[in-house]
């Protein structure tokens, strides 16, 4: 069975965007219908990137005071809940701050943990469900380790057998399309944290410090500053290696000590 989706991940500052792109251009030499999705992607096809998570009654509430900005349109209505992509939509309106306010403090990613992971599982299925349908290769950063564990361990500090069973889960749900993991490897932590924070804006550094830091993981053991986040993301790494233990399909580790912008035939 020809492989469908690649699962790029590793540490910020790590290479994986650039290997992502390097892979998408390798594979679309053999399959031209290669779609890559990279952190961030408004259109993540399993991920939820500035979407905000409403009950009805608030959706009721809030579509009276903005129906006029025609938010129905970035809007998914399900039986007990709505889901309104408010970054796409503030792209085409000029939205009250307000509004913003009151969806962004809702984003699926400040809800609680079970919520939230639900969310998740039910988006992969959808994915899983529709990919096998077609004969399309897909190439994500991020979403399978980075985003559950942002999550599960920086912002609430769970159990690592909270974490660990819900990647197993995810294994599962994906297990279906054969994927591949290529896991974007840097022995020094530091070295390339440091090195992403002088090349990136200063906004990027100050916003990801304070989240890593601010967030429980970091507060429960009193962890600060860029000292602080690396720290964080040392410990992060140690569970991600753990967690390839899980992992039945192929797992292809990319050590990339020297930055190289060099494709892997995977």
């Amino acid at each position: 069975m020809t492989k469908r989706l690649f699962l790029i991940e590793g540490l910020p500052g790590s290479g994986k965007t650039t290997t992502a792109e390097a892979l998408t251009h390798l594979l679309q030499e053999q399959q031209p219908d290669t779609r890559l999705h990279i952190e961030g992607d408004l259109n993540h096809p399993t991920d939820y990137e500035s979407v905000a998570y409403l009950t009805m009654n608030e959706w009721t509430d809030f579509q009276s005071k903005y129906a006029s900005l025609d938010v129905l349109r970035f809007t998914e209505v399900f039986n007990d809940y709505v889901l309104v992509s408010y970054r796409q939509w503030q792209s085409e309106k000029d939205i009250p701050e307000a509004a913003l306010a009151f969806l962004q403090a809702r984003d699926i990613y400040e809800l609680p943990f079970e919520l939230h992971q639900s969310l998740i599982f039910k988006k992969w299925e959808e994915f899983v469900a529709q990919a096998l349908t077609t004969d399309i290769t897909y190439v994500f950063e991020c979403c399978f380790l980075q985003n559950p564990l942002t999550m599960g361990l920086i912002k609430y500090d769970l159990p690592e057998e909270t974490l660990r069973a819900y990647i197993e889960r995810l294994v599962a749900i994906i297990a279906p399309l054969q994927p591949v993991l290529v896991y974007v490897d840097q022995p020094d932590v530091e070295r390339s944290f440091r090195k992403a924070l002088k090349e990136r804006p200063t906004e990027w550094a100050d916003g990801f410090v304070s989240y890593y830091t601010e967030q429980a993981y970091g507060v429960n053991r009193s962890l600060s500053g860029v000292e602080g986040t690396i720290a964080i993301l040392q410990a992060r790494q140690v569970l991600e290696r753990q967690l390839f233990e899980l992992i039945p399909f192929r797992v292809e580790v990319f050590k990339n000590e020297d930055f190289s912008v060099e494709a892997r035939q995977v």
